[in-house]
């Protein structure tokens, strides 16, 4: 999930930091800083984890390889065996989930078999005790092309649904800053209007309001 290949940008920061907050499993423990590190290209990845899961999911959407990080990272440090050891298979589950889902929809561009992909490892691996390893493959097996599809497609409704509340949300909180700019401007314009137009003024030296003189 390596994010060095893109410019962070700010809003990409953000969607992240406030994803791992929206997980109750994400304390910032010692273990999730480093899984989030190596996730994030900022230190090297471990064999075992972060290199094979770089590897296989290049081809991904920067926005699903946040999603997916923001996932990720709060698996770790659990202090859990089963949760240890679903780290693990979702690694080894990639390339022969992938190699799956491009068998049974050969249509499929390889960002949305790599999205489709993770998003059944997650639901089904990821989560210790939701599925074994064998019943996870044969319930991949049992799917049809179209099963495959319709799955990627509530996906990709749920990526569209949460992008336009985003949308929603930046544009009213840019309208409410252009409405905090336009009081203040109107604020400073009466300050500058009353300012110009006073006749009065305090005369720190008799210590009196005085008639202010004005130049003919």
């Amino acid at each position: 999930v390596k994010m060095d290949q893109f410019a962070f940008t700010f809003e990409m920061q953000s969607q992240l930091a406030a994803d791992l907050v929206l997980d109750p499993d994400f304390t910032g423990n010692d273990e999730q800083i480093i899984a989030l590190k190596q996730g994030l290209g900022l230190r090297t990845p471990s064999p075992q984890f972060w290199q094979p899961v770089g590897e296989q999911t290049g081809g991904m959407d920067i926005y699903d390889k946040i999603n997916l990080l923001a996932y990720l990272v709060p698996r770790f440090g659990s202090g859990n065996a089963d949760q240890e050891e679903a780290l693990v298979a979702f690694a080894t589950g990639l390339k022969p989930t992938f190699a799956h889902i491009r068998s049974k929809c050969p249509d499929l561009p390889e960002s949305d078999v790599q999205l489709l992909g993770t998003e059944l490892l997650c639901s089904e691996i990821l989560i210790p005790g939701r599925s074994t390893k064998e019943e996870y493959a044969a319930w991949l097996g049992s799917m049809t092309e179209s099963d495959l599809k319709q799955m990627l497609a509530n996906r990709k409704r749920f990526n569209e649904e949460a992008n336009s509340e985003l949308n929603q949300y930046n544009e009213e909180r840019a309208e409410q800053q252009r409405q905090r700019e336009e009081l203040q401007q109107r604020y400073k314009d009466q300050i500058a209007k009353a300012r110009k137009e006073r006749t009065m003024a305090f005369n720190p030296t008799s210590g009196k309001f005085e008639e202010i003189k004005r130049k003919k």
